[in-house]
C-alpha cells in the first residue's frame, strides 16, 4: 500500500475549489467557460458570463452568485462544441476555461483544442486530475477492481494526466504549471495559440500511441519529471502582482491574467 500511495506527499496543497474561488476573485475574467460540472460547486466559483456543460447535471447548489448570466448546455462536450460557439454566445472570446469532463484522456485533449479555438493568446485554460497520487485511481473503467485497492476508492481520475506530456511533445511552445492542488492537481495553461491546428491534425497518432502505454511505469516516469509548483505560492502571487494593476489598466492592455509573468 506504501508503494501503492507514494505520491500524495506531492500533493497536499490548498483544496483545488479554494484555489478556483481565490482566482476567480483576484483575476476577474470576463467570460468562463466550464466542461463538467456535476453538482456546480465548481461553477459556484465563477463570478462572471459563464457556460457550463454537463452530459447530467446534479446541481446542489446556487451557481448564479454574481453571474450576469449562466447558461446551461445539458450534453457532452464534443456535441456542445460541434453545435455551438461559446464565444458567440457570450459576446467575447474566452478568458478562463476549466475543463474537468470525461476522465479520458481523448476526451480531455478533444476539450483543450476545441475550447483554446474559443480563447486568445492571453486567455487560461485550466485542467483537473492531472496529478494522480496513485495508479489504481487511473484506471480508465471506473468499474476496474483495482480501484478498491486505492487509499481514496472513491476518487477516479482515469488516465487524464497523459494531456500533459502529449501537449509538452506537440504543443512545446505552451506554459505548463503544474500544482499540487488537494485532491488531485491543478494544472494552468497559457501561451495559448487559438489557430493552431497540431493537436486535431495529429489526433489518431497521439490516440495510438498514448493508449499503448504501460500504464503504471508511464506513470511512475511522469511524476519523475513533473516539477509540482505549490498552489498556495501560486495564488499568492498572483495576489500579490493583481494588488498592484489598476482595473483600468488591465482593460486598455486585455492582459488581465498577467499577473504571473
Amino acid at each position: 500500500m506504501a508503494e501503492q500511495s507514494r505520491y500524495y506527499a506531492r500533493v497536499r496543497g490548498m483544496h483545488y475549489l479554494d484555489a478556483l474561488g481565490q482566482l476567480h476573485e483576484l483575476l476577474n475574467p470576463r467570460t468562463y467557460l466550464e466542461i463538467g460540472t456535476q453538482t456546480g460547486m465548481s461553477l459556484q466559483e465563477a463570478r462572471c458570463a459563464s457556460i457550463a456543460v454537463d452530459p447530467q447535471f446534479m446541481l446542489r447548489t446556487d451557481i448564479m452568485m454574481r453571474k450576469s448570466s449562466c447558461l446551461l448546455y445539458q450534453m457532452t462536450s464534443d456535441e456542445f462544441f460541434a453545435e455551438f460557439d461559446p464565444a458567440k454566445l457570450l459576446g467575447r472570446p474566452l478568458d478562463l476555461a476549466f475543463l474537468d469532463g470525461m476522465h479520458l484522456f481523448e476526451y480531455l485533449l478533444r476539450d483543450f483544442y476545441n475550447a483554446e479555438k474559443y480563447c486568445t493568446e492571453e486567455s487560461i485554460i485550466v485542467l483537473h486530475d492531472c496529478l494522480p497520487p496513485e495508479h489504481a485511481m487511473t484506471a480508465r473503467d471506473m468499474k476496474d477492481p483495482i480501484r478498491e485497492t486505492a487509499l481514496h476508492p472513491d476518487w477516479w481520475t482515469g488516465d487524464v494526466w497523459k494531456i500533459i506530456p502529449i501537449l509538452r511533445e506537440y504543443r512545446p511552445s505552451l506554459s505548463i504549471t503544474i500544482t499540487d492542488a488537494t485532491p488531485t492537481g491543478l494544472v494552468f495553461i497559457t501561451g495559448l495559440s487559438p489557430k493552431s491546428n497540431i493537436l486535431p491534425r495529429h489526433y489518431n497518432e497521439i490516440i495510438s500511441r498514448y493508449s499503448m502505454l504501460e500504464e503504471r511505469s508511464a506513470l511512475d516516469a511522469y511524476w519523475s519529471t513533473v516539477d509540482v509548483t505549490p498552489i498556495e505560492v501560486f495564488v499568492s502571487t498572483s495576489h500579490e502582482k493583481a494588488f498592484g494593476r489598476s482595473r483600468a489598466s488591465s482593460a486598455k492592455n486585455n492582459n488581465w491574467w498577467k499577473v504571473w509573468g
